[in-house]
C-alpha cells in the first residue's frame, strides 16, 4: 500500500506543479487555469514545409466547439457511455471488470473511465515505473480530482485532444488531417468510427498498415453507435459499406519527429529570441533552412568520415575508436544576409548532442590569413607587392617562436603567398603591420572571441568557432559588408497569429572597402584553382568559388570555408578531444572535399548566380607570379614566364610603362587614350615591394 501511496503522491505533485525536465506535460493547477495541453513546435523550412515536430507530442488541440458532438459522442459510447454520470470512476465497470479479471487470473479487462485514461496520458512519465495493478488504482484515486476541479466538459474536450492515436500522434484533430487528409470538423461517420476503434490498441489497428482490422474494428464500432443510438441503423449500413477512406500518404503531413543537431539549435535560438514564446504549445517556426542545401551538407560531411576511417586518405589516427570517434560539421548561410541553410552540428546527435557548428571553439590556423590580407590591403600594400617568406624567430614571453612553412622561396608575391598559405609570410606581414591591428580586425568582422596580439595570431593560433569563422568569410562575398547570421525568420501560434518577425531593415555594417574584399576573394578563388584549396576542383567541383584552407599542428583541425555567389559554406574536421586525424593531411585533403561534393550536389538544384561582379575601385592585371611586376595588357610577355591574372585595387600600379622595357607601354597609353576605363578614385602608387616586406 505504501507503494500505491507514494505512486500516488508523484503523480499529484505533477497536479500541484509546473511539470520540468525533458518530456513536456503540464500540471493540474495550470490545466485549471486554463493552460492549454502540450504540443510539438513545428519547426519549417524557408519554404514553409515541415521539417521537424520537436519539444512536444504530436498534436494539434481544439477548443470544444471546434469538436464535432458526433465525435465527442461517439468517443464516449464506445469508450465510457456513463461518462456523463460517474465522478470519475464507473462502480458498475470496475465490479464487471474485477469479476472476469478474478476469473482469468489476470487483467484482461481494464474499466478505465476516460478521466482513467486522461490520467494515464497526461502524467505517462509519473505512472511509467508502476506496475499495472498499482497504477489502475492511482488512476482511480486521482480521476474524481480531475472531475472535481476541472467538470465533465472540460475533462472530455483534454481527453479527445489528448488520446494517442498511432504513429506518435495525439488527439483527434491531429490523427484526422494525418490519416484522411481533412480537419475533424470534415470527418465522415465512418472515419469517426476508425478513429474510435483504435483507441484500444493504436498500431494494431493502424489503418495503412493493417487496413483489414481496421476496417473490422470499424463495424464493430458502427454498430455500437447504433445501438446506443448515437447514429441510425442505416447510417451504421451505409458507413460500413464504404471503404476506410484514407488519404494518400504522400499527400498529407507526416509525423517528422526529428531530433538532430539542427532541431536542437533552432530550439536555443527560439528561447534566446523569444523565450516568453518558446513554452507556448503548438508554434510555428519559420526557419531559414533550405532542405537541399542541409541534406547535401549531412551526406556529404558523412561520406568522407567513413572515407577518412577507411583509410582513403592514409592511415587515420590510432586513436580513433568506437567510444572517441572522428567528428565534423558543417554550416552554410547566403552570403548576402547571413540567412543559415544548412546546420550540421555533428555526426550522431544521439551518440553527441554537443554541437560543433557553434558550441565548439577550435584553432583556426590558415583561415586567419585572408583577413591579414585584408588588412595589409587597408594599410596601404598592393595584392602583388612582395612580401618576405623568410625564415622568422620572434622572442615571446614564452621563448622563441619559429613558424613551420611548406614554402621554400624566401620572399613572393602577397596574392602568391595567400594562394599558397605561407606561415612565414604571413607571420612577416603580421609582425609589420602590427599584433594590435590583427586582434582589431577580428573584432571587426564578427569573432566573439578576441585574437590575442600575439605572433602566432598571424598564422591563426586562436579558437573560434565554425559559424563566426564562416559568417566572417561571408563578408568577402557581399562587398564587405558583414552578415549576422540567422535561422528563425518568424514565429506563429497554432492558429497562424503572428508572434515575431525578424527586423526586416537590418542596418549594413560595413567593415572592409568593397574593392578589398573583392580583391581579397579573388585572390581565394586562386586558392581553389591552385592552390592549397584545388581538391574542389579535383573533386569535380565547375562553378564559381573562392575559400581558404586551414590546418593546426599537427593536423589536429581540418577546415575548409569557401564562398559561391550565394553561399558562404564552412567545413571542420577533427577530434572532439584534438589529436592527429590523419598523418600529412590537413584542410585541403580532408575538409575541401566535403565542400566540393555538396556544392556539386547543389547545381541545378537551388537557385545560382553565374559569377561576383567587380565593384569600381578594382582592375584587373597580368602579373609575374615570381616578381610581383605588373604588366599592361599590350606590354611584351617573356615565354615561359609565370604570369597570372588578378585583380587588384585600382590606382596602386602604373599600368602604362612595361617593366622589361619595349613599346609595349606606349601602345598601353594609346589604348587608353580611346578606351577610356570606368573612373577610379585616386590611390597612392606603390612599387613592387610592400611596406617592410
Amino acid at each position: 500500500m505504501a507503494t500505491v501511496a507514494g505512486g500516488l503522491a508523484t503523480v499529484q505533485r505533477a497536479f500541484s506543479v509546473s511539470c520540468t525536465g525533458e518530456a513536456p506535460c503540464v500540471s493540474l493547477t495550470e490545466l485549471r487555469e486554463g493552460a492549454a495541453l502540450p504540443e510539438a513546435i513545428r519547426i519549417r523550412d524557408r519554404h514553409g514545409e515541415i521539417y521537424a515536430e520537436v519539444a512536444g507530442p504530436l498534436r494539434r488541440a481544439l477548443p470544444a466547439d471546434r469538436i464535432p458532438d458526433l465525435v465527442a459522442e461517439a468517443f464516449v459510447a464506445v469508450e465510457d457511455r456513463r461518462f456523463w454520470s460517474h465522478d470519475g470512476v464507473d462502480a458498475r465497470g470496475v465490479a464487471r471488470a474485477a469479476v472476469r479479471n478474478l476469473r482469468d487470473g489476470g487483467i484482461s479487462e481494464g474499466a478505465s473511465t476516460i478521466p482513467m485514461q486522461l490520467v494515464r496520458t497526461l502524467w505517462s512519465e509519473s505512472l511509467r515505473e508502476v506496475g499495472p495493478w498499482r497504477r489502475k488504482v492511482i488512476e482511480a484515486r486521482t480521476a474524481p480530482e480531475l472531475i472535481e476541479q476541472l467538470g465533465h466538459d472540460r475533462v472530455l474536450t483534454l481527453y479527445l485532444n489528448a488520446i494517442y492515436l498511432g504513429n506518435g500522434i495525439y488527439g483527434v484533430e491531429r490523427a484526422s488531417r494525418y490519416y484522411f487528409g481533412v480537419g475533424v470538423e470534415e470527418l465522415s461517420t465512418g472515419q469517426i468510427a476508425t478513429l474510435v476503434g483504435m483507441t484500444r490498441s493504436p498500431e494494431y489497428y493502424e489503418p495503412r498498415r493493417h487496413s483489414e482490422r481496421a476496417r473490422g474494428v470499424r463495424d464493430v464500432v458502427l454498430l455500437l453507435l447504433a445501438e446506443e443510438g448515437v447514429i441510425s441503423a442505416e447510417e451504421a449500413e451505409a458507413a460500413s459499406a464504404a471503404d476506410l477512406e484514407l488519404a494518400p500518404l504522400d499527400s498529407v503531413s507526416a509525423p517528422i519527429q526529428r531530433r538532430n543537431h539542427l532541431t536542437a539549435a533552432v530550439t536555443r535560438e527560439l528561447r534566446r529570441l523569444a523565450p516568453d514564446l518558446a513554452a507556448l504549445p503548438g508554434l510555428d517556426v519559420l526557419t531559414t533552412i533550405d532542405p537541399i542545401v542541409q541534406e547535401r551538407a549531412e551526406t556529404s560531411l558523412s561520406a568522407q568520415l567513413e572515407r577518412i576511417e577507411t583509410g582513403r586518405f592514409g592511415a587515420p589516427s590510432e586513436a580513433t575508436d568506437s567510444t572517441a570517434p572522428l567528428e565534423g560539421a558543417a554550416v552554410a548561410l547566403d552570403a548576402r544576409d547571413g540567412a543559415i541553410r544548412a546546420w550540421v552540428g555533428g555526426r550522431d546527435f544521439e551518440r553527441s548532442e554537443f554541437d560543433r557548428v557553434d558550441q565548439a571553439r577550435r584553432q583556426v590556423g590558415s583561415l586567419a590569413k585572408p583577413f591579414l590580407v585584408a588588412l595589409a590591403l587597408e594599410q596601404g600594400y598592393g595584392i602583388v607587392d612582395i612580401v618576405s617568406a623568410d625564415t622568422i624567430a620572434i622572442a615571446t614571453a614564452e621563448g622563441g617562436w619559429l613558424p613551420a612553412d611548406h614554402v621554400g622561396e624566401t620572399e613572393l608575391p602577397l596574392r602568391e603567398a595567400l594562394v599558397r598559405s605561407s606561415n612565414r609570410a604571413a607571420a612577416h606581414l603580421g609582425v609589420s603591420l602590427g599584433l594590435e591591428r590583427l586582434s582589431e580586425i577580428g573584432t571587426r568582422v564578427g569573432l566573439s572571441e578576441p585574437v590575442p596580439p600575439l605572433p602566432s595570431s598571424s598564422i591563426g593560433a586562436f579558437d573560434e568557432s565554425l559559424l563566426e569563422m564562416t559568417s566572417a568569410y561571408a563578408l568577402f562575398g557581399n562587398r564587405g559588408v558583414r552578415v549576422d547570421p540567422f535561422l528563425i525568420q518568424r514565429i506563429e501560434g497554432g492558429d497562424g497569429e503572428l508572434l515575431w518577425e525578424r527586423p526586416q531593415s537590418v542596418t549594413e555594417e560595413r567593415v572592409l572597402d568593397d574593392a578589398i574584399a573583392f580583391v581579397v576573394l579573388d585572390a581565394m578563388r586562386a586558392v581553389v584553382d591552385r592552390g592549397t584549396g584545388r581538391s574542389v576542383r579535383a573533386w569535380g567541383y565547375r562553378g564559381p568559388a573562392a575559400g581558404k584552407t586551414g590546418t593546426t599542428n599537427d593536423g589536429r583541425d581540418a577546415w575548409f570555408v569557401g564562398l559561391t555567389p550565394e553561399l558562404a559554406a564552412g567545413v571542420w574536421i577533427g577530434f572532439d578531444t584534438p589529436r592527429p586525424i590523419v598523418d600529412g593531411q590537413g584542410g585541403g585533403a580532408l575538409a575541401a572535399p566535403v565542400w566540393a561534393t555538396w556544392m556539386s550536389g547543389l547545381q541545378g538544384r537551388v537557385p545560382q548566380h553565374r559569377a561576383w561582379i567587380p565593384p569600381p575601385g578594382a582592375e584587373r592585371v597580368r602579373y609575374d607570379a615570381v616578381s610581383g611586376e605588373v604588366i599592361g595588357p599590350l606590354c611584351r610577355v617573356e615565354v615561359g614566364a609565370a604570369y597570372q591574372e588578378a585583380w587588384v585595387i585600382a590606382g596602386r600600379y602604373d599600368r602604362s610603362v612595361c617593366p622589361r622595357g619595349g613599346i609595349g607601354g606606349f601602345f598601353d597609353r594609346l589604348w587608353r587614350a580611346f578606351i577610356p576605363s570606368e573612373p577610379q578614385p585616386v590611390r597612392p602608387l606603390r612599387g613592387r615591394r610592400g611596406p617592410g616586406g
